[in-house]
């Protein structure tokens, strides 16, 4: 299972409430959405820790390259 957090910063005081939220990340690298838990936010920066899978991610994404993964054999 992979481990992930999200932080967001907001351009104005935002208050959001200590809970459970359904979070959707559109990025360069395709669009993720996954359950997380606002652990911690300061009214401009919010941390969202995941509570579980993070839909669009594959961990495969880390894999290095066969020939990296060659030479670290040795």
């Amino acid at each position: 299972m992979l481990d992930w957090e999200l932080v967001h910063q907001s351009s104005e005081d935002v208050h959001i409430e200590q809970a459970a939220y359904t979070v959707h990340l559109g990025s360069p690298e395709g669009d993720f959405a996954g359950s997380a838990l606002l652990v911690r936010s300061d009214g401009r920066s919010h941390v969202f820790r995941g509570a579980g899978d993070l839909e669009g991610f594959s961990e495969d994404q880390f894999d290095p390259p066969p020939d990296i993964a060659d030479d670290d054999a040795d």
